[in-house]
């Protein structure tokens, strides 16, 4: 949740969008709905995109308030970063009430990628720091430049990472997961491992390759899109039993919807010619 400096070039401007506007007169949050996808971007460049209250409230309502035709949604940064995290002059002379009033909505700005029934992805470039680093660790999906600088410097600001920063250790490992929280620093994308970002691409084709892949989920009905989501919630939460006993229910519920027996015949139909 802290600002650094960083060398990245600009980052391309979208294809074609269908719908541009502000989501409010002083956030710092572009939303455009490109067809299924809804591209957010972070858009304080000169501060590297760093967050402030108003922002999250901006980005909240952008991921919780997208339609039903919006079937996935992306997040981008412009300029020079994707996001340098929360401002730090936030955390100035809060007091205890403040402080979890700030971080409560921190975490919901962070979690309602995790937690939307909609595809979620990050489209990383230049530095991804702090709360930024935790949407990408909450989102679905994650395209990246390659040599993006990553981390949570937070404890060199004197606060614990916290919410979605819970996710790490799933992501890359205790033993390192314990290095990053604890010393704070910055790293390459790539010392994360090779699972973590889901596909690389040039700076000028992240967006494009982010709408490539997020558009295969038009092809799938919301209905799935939301089931899958809410299990793989599930399993991160509930014992195995638990699990195994949530998919059976939710297995079973898909079915009293009719896009799921058109979905299944027009699979069987494919296969058939």
């Amino acid at each position: 949740m802290i600002s650094l400096v960083t060398r990245r070039a600009a980052l391309a401007r979208p294809l074609i969008p269908l719908l541009r506007h502000s989501s409010s007169a002083t956030s710092g949050i572009l939303v455009e709905d490109r067809g299924p996808t809804r591209l957010i971007t972070l858009n304080r460049p000169n501060q590297l995109n760093a967050l402030t209250p108003a922002d999250l409230d901006a980005f909240i309502q952008a991921v919780e308030g997208a339609p039903d035709s919006v079937r996935a949604i992306a997040v981008a940064g412009a300029g020079r970063a994707f996001c340098a995290g929360m401002n730090t002059s936030a955390f100035e002379g809060l007091d205890t009430a403040a402080a979890r009033d700030l971080i409560v909505k921190v975490g919901r700005a962070v979690g309602c990628l995790r937690l939307s029934p909609k595809v979620t992805a990050v489209l990383v470039h230049g530095y991804c720091l702090g709360a930024a680093f935790e949407m990408a660790l909450a989102a679905d999906l994650r395209l990246a430049v390659p040599g993006v600088r990553v981390g949570l410097p937070e404890t060199k600001v004197g606060i614990p990472s916290v919410v979605d920063a819970a996710l790490l250790r799933h992501h890359v490992g205790l033993s390192l997961a314990k290095e990053m929280l604890l010393l704070g620093e910055i790293y390459p994308v790539e010392k994360l491992g090779a699972g973590f970002v889901n596909a690389f691409a040039e700076q000028g084709d992240l967006v494009a390759k982010g709408e490539e892949m997020l558009g295969k989920v038009a092809e799938l009905t919301p209905v799935v899109m939301a089931a899958q989501k809410e299990l793989n919630e599930a399993w991160m939460n509930e014992s195995h039993v638990d699990g195994i006993a949530r998919s059976i229910d939710v297995f079973s519920r898909v079915f009293a919807d009719p896009s799921t027996h058109e979905a299944v015949e027009k699979y069987n139909a494919k296969r058939k010619k």
